[in-house]
């Protein structure tokens, strides 16, 4: 089998597909039309999106066989991933497991920081405009760590409002807002996203925009490719992943669980900083050693104090060390509550399980 990944952006009104094999040299994206460059598909529902999208991915690779397929979308809620996961597993047949959503910021940061460096040397821009707005968000990458910590930054006046307004009256907010910018930061490239950019009214904002050496590129398939990126790198098909996206909705700590049968100071991973909270589940069974006591290790990822939390299993029967199995279960239940739990499962016939569960919640938010 060939492998093959796939990306979408799920978009209110549109939505886009596209998709990456060993024959291509880089993510495609899938034209409604053969021979034009028609992206934009109706997102009348997930579901007829869905089935239109394996119609046109045929030539391209076995859907059911996609080693890992990513959805980005406008927001990413618990329950609208659990939606698409569900929708993308009936119908289109690819294991759970196999199936990623992310936010359309972190498509942008997976795009950028798939081109070459001097790209993303400085901060990169991205200019949105849709419908009634425009905005932008500004991607910076800390290159003082390894791996890179990248993170984008929104603010609330860099969101203009350009509904009925003329070719010339949106070209001068688009100055504005570009000189604003960049008045605050270096700036290596720029990004025009959307279909309202179509109509290039921006003639004049463009000569600020290419200003300083900057890179300009324009198009509306960035957030699809972006996450046909990000499927490349979970599938282990392209170069290492050298970055986390340091998002809203990512956990900022690793969560580790203290193995002293191991070692001293022994740390077993079970979650790492910088994954989506939604996404932040982890299961493992352990054998306890001494005292009716787990341990876990909180690490912040920025930096600062490691946090320790033990959860005391009591009324846990009597046993000889090693002689108790226990399944733990860790995930996150927002970006900062973490939620433990614990089960005795015994240890074969001469140790029974006695259902006793454990459980407790952290706030990280303090």
């Amino acid at each position: 089998m060939e492998p093959f990944v796939v990306g979408f952006d799920l978009g209110k009104e549109y939505s886009q597909i596209c998709c990456w094999n060993k024959s291509l040299k880089e993510p495609v994206s899938i034209s409604v039309v053969a021979g034009a460059q028609r992206y934009r598909i109706l997102t009348e529902s997930l579901e007829l999106f869905l089935k239109k999208a394996m119609k046109l991915l045929k030539p391209f690779g076995k859907v059911h066989e996609a080693e890992a397929v990513v959805f980005s979308v406008t927001e990413a809620s618990e329950g609208t991933v659990e939606e698409i996961r569900r929708t993308a597993m009936q119908l289109m047949g690819v294991p759970e497991s196999r199936i990623f959503v992310q936010t359309r910021e972190e498509s942008f940061c997976a795009y950028v920081l798939n081109q070459p460096r001097e790209i993303w040397r400085h901060q990169a821009v991205l200019f949105f405009c849709e419908g009634e707005l425009l905005e932008a968000a500004a991607l910076h990458v800390g290159m003082r760590t390894l791996p890179f910590l990248a993170r984008t930054e929104r603010q609330e006046e860099w969101r203009r409002p350009i509904s009925g307004l003329g070719p010339d009256e949106k070209d001068e907010i688009l100055c504005g807002l570009a000189r604003e910018i960049f008045s605050e930061r270096p700036v290596s490239s720029v990004f025009l996203v959307g279909e309202g950019f179509e109509e290039k009214w921006y003639e004049k904002a463009l000569r600020v925009l290419c200003g300083s050496g900057r890179r300009v590129f324009a198009g509306n398939n960035l957030f699809a490719k972006g996450a046909c990126c990000r499927a490349i790198q979970e599938a282990g098909l392209g170069a290492e992943k050298t970055y986390v996206f340091l998002g809203e909705d990512k956990i900022s700590y690793n969560v580790g669980l203290r193995t002293p049968g191991t070692g001293k100071n022994a740390v077993y991973t079970l979650l790492d900083a910088g994954e989506s909270w939604y996404e932040a589940k982890a299961e493992c069974e352990v054998l306890l050693c001494g005292e009716p006591v787990v341990e876990f290790i909180l690490k912040p990822m920025q930096g600062g104090e490691v946090l320790r939390e033990s959860l005391l299993l009591d009324g846990l029967p009597d046993r000889p060390s090693r002689a108790t199995r226990l399944r733990i279960l860790v995930k996150f239940l927002s970006v900062d509550r973490l939620w433990i739990q614990v089960r005795d499962m015994g240890f074969g016939e001469l140790f029974p399980s006695s259902d006793l569960e454990w459980s407790e919640e952290v706030d990280l938010g303090g």
